[in-house]
């Protein structure tokens, strides 16, 4: 079953990537992150450690954190840009 769920991860990063990489920044940090949660349950499935639980899950939790806020901070980082852009713009008319 977790070749199914790898399957998933990667297909979603790649379908993220060629439909909608021009939305937003933040799509390429996803893309990232949904590559590496797909590399994660492929090598659960192919070693012997249990990645899912333990140590290997408090891992897991911190990069899926640390992705989420990364995607976060560059979304509003690019949002605030462009607001900007968009005001500037509209004072010049």
């Amino acid at each position: 079953m977790g070749y199914v769920y790898s399957f998933l991860w990667f297909a979603a990063a790649f379908l993220l990537f060629f439909r909608f990489r021009k939305e937003s920044a933040a799509v390429y940090v996803l893309c990232v992150y949904f590559l590496f949660f797909g590399a994660w349950w492929l090598a659960d499935n192919f070693t012997e450690a249990d990645l899912l639980r333990g140590t290997y899950a408090w891992v897991l939790r911190i990069v899926s954190a640390a992705a989420l806020a990364a995607a976060a901070v560059t979304y509003r980082i690019e949002k605030n840009i462009r607001s900007k852009r968009e005001s500037e713009s509209s004072g010049d008319d």
